[in-house]
């Protein structure tokens, strides 16, 4: 694939990511009066787009494969570690954060990770028409 499709493939992923960055750095205000932590939203967002990224280039190495279950197992492996690396930092952010932690925030990354999938999942879809899936 060249520069240009791959700039195209993960044009979704990075509009996303800097509306998302945007809306933390100019509603601040209001999002902590909401009881969420830009700063929390903040990093699940970076956490999120560099494991979208990864994911994307797992599954453009699994389209190579003539095999297509290695394309399907790409997807869920990308979901799944997606779901267990933001798991691993949810806890270890209420482990530390103690009295401080902000719940809304754990919930709005959450939210995230759902948006940020299914943009994987369009993207792992388009992928794969543009390779002659069905």
């Amino acid at each position: 694939m060249d520069n240009t499709a791959d700039r195209k493939s993960i044009a979704p992923l990075l509009i996303f990511f800097i509306i998302v960055a945007g809306f933390c750095t100019l509603f601040k205000t209001w999002l902590n009066s909401k009881g969420i932590n830009p700063a929390v939203l903040g990093f699940a967002n970076i956490l999120l787009f560099i494991l979208s990224l990864a994911v994307l280039s797992l599954q453009k190495k699994a389209m190579k494969n003539p095999n297509p279950q290695v394309f399907i197992r790409s997807i869920m492996l990308g979901s799944f570690i997606k779901l267990i690396v933001i798991a691993v930092a949810v806890m270890l952010y209420l482990v530390i954060a103690g009295e401080k932690k902000s719940v809304y925030a754990v919930v709005a990354s959450m939210f995230l990770y759902i948006v940020y999938t299914a943009i994987d999942v369009r993207l792992a879809s388009k992928l794969n028409r543009k390779n002659g899936g069905s």
